[in-house]
Parts: C-alpha cells; sequence; structure tokens
C-alpha cells in the first residue's frame, strides 16, 4: 500500500478555539476539543493529498478526550448530579468521524483506539486490511496536552492501494532488528521529515515492523 501526505500539526491549547474557527467558521461550536482536535489534523491531510473516493477513518490516542470527560464529570458533580451515562464518555472521541461525514466526505467505516504509544504499528495493519473495502484510508494519531506548556498533536496520513506521485510505499518488514523504535506521537512526523530517496526507512513498533520506500 501507499501513503501520502504525513501531516504533523501542533497546536498550542489557547490557540486551538481560533484555529478551529478559522478553518472551520462556526461548523464546529458544538463539538468538543479531542473531536476539533482530530477534524483540524484530519482535514489538512485530505486538503494535502487531495483526490476522492470512499474513505475509511482510523485513528488513536493514548488517553483519548481526557479534558472534555474531566471537565463534564466535574461539572455535574458541582451541580450535585449523578455521573453522566458512559455511553456520552465512550462516544466523544467518535465524533470525529461523524464530522468528517457531515463535511461531504464518502466516509464508509470509522474507529477509533485506544494504544500504547509503542503499538502503533497496530494502524498500518488494520488499514491494510481495510483498504480490501476502502478506496483510501485516513490515519491519525491524536493526543490532547497533557500540561500547560504543551502543544495539542493530531497526525494524520492517508494509505491508499495505488502508487500517486509522492507516495511512500509501506509494506511490514519481516525483520526487525534493524528498525528504530518509534512512538504514536512521533512515526508519521519521522516518515514526513525523511527524505531519502535510496534508503528506506525502517521503523518499529512493538515487535512489528514497517518499511517505508520513496516511490517513484
Amino acid at each position: 500500500m501507499y501513503l501520502l501526505a504525513p501531516t504533523v500539526l501542533r497546536v498550542a491549547p489557547e490557540e486551538l478555539p481560533a484555529r478551529v474557527r478559522s478553518r472551520f467558521a462556526a461548523e464546529l461550536r458544538r463539538a468538543g476539543g479531542f473531536a476539533q482536535l482530530c477534524l483540524l489534523g484530519a482535514q489538512a491531510c485530505l486538503d494535502a493529498a487531495g483526490g476522492d473516493g470512499p474513505l475509511g477513518v482510523l485513528w488513536a490516542s493514548e488517553l483519548g478526550a481526557v479534558h472534555a470527560t474531566r471537565a463534564a464529570l466535574d461539572e455535574d458533580l458541582k451541580r450535585g448530579e449523578p455521573a453522566m451515562p458512559f455511553t456520552f464518555i465512550a462516544m466523544q472521541p467518535h465524533l470525529a468521524g461523524a464530522l468528517l461525514a457531515q463535511r461531504s466526505h464518502p466516509v464508509t467505516r470509522t474507529a477509533c483506539l485506544y494504544l500504547p504509544p509503542d503499538a502503533w504499528s497496530r494502524l498500518p495493519r488494520l488499514a491494510l486490511g481495510w483498504l480490501a473495502d476502502c478506496e483510501r484510508v485516513l490515519v491519525g494519531w491524536v493526543e490532547e496536552s497533557a500540561s500547560g506548556g504543551a502543544a495539542h498533536r493530531s497526525d494524520w496520513c492517508l494509505f491508499q492501494k495505488k502508487p500517486a506521485a509522492g507516495a511512500v510505499r509501506c509494506e511490514r518488514a519481516l525483520q526487525a532488528e534493524n528498525a528504530a523504535a518509534a512512538s504514536g506521537e512521533d512515526w508519521i512526523a519521522r516518515v514526513a521529515a525523511w527524505s531519502s530517496v535510496d534508503a528506506p526507512l525502517l521503523l518499529r513498533g512493538g515487535e512489528d515492523a514497517w518499511r517505508f520506500t520513496r516511490h517513484g
């Protein structure tokens, strides 16, 4: 399969509302910060990749919509009301897929996974399976800032079956010992920064390794 438009987005927490308003106007006013962050990065990747066709959307996070969940729970406790239903909390990370579909993208399937950072290699594996039914699979790793001085992260790339200009061939590597360890927080950034046309990029997540090779 082929990887397109590796997109690395870093947003200071205090800048997120303005960035969202600038890109989407008032469309996302009811979405939580995590969903807004997902959509901001996903749309930037789609803008860079271009093209069209049925789209699967697959993204992961270690912590998910922590800030929105804590804020809502805190508000309920202050009012002396029972905690919100579990379904409300569980659905927060999945709003991004619904928002993409509302923006007229032909989204056929979506999934949000909670993964430890070294398990990022599950994403290209799942994308490869999804390409049997989707022409393209949008893949991301999204984390809200854990501290006041850190930036939100929303990194995305697009996988597809066919090669294209600027695409990177992506395949599982049988030998993982020579692969560099990567995490969910940096593997897309490392593909984006890699420019060698002579040597492949080998990245390892857990016991699984992937080889990235410049196409054309």
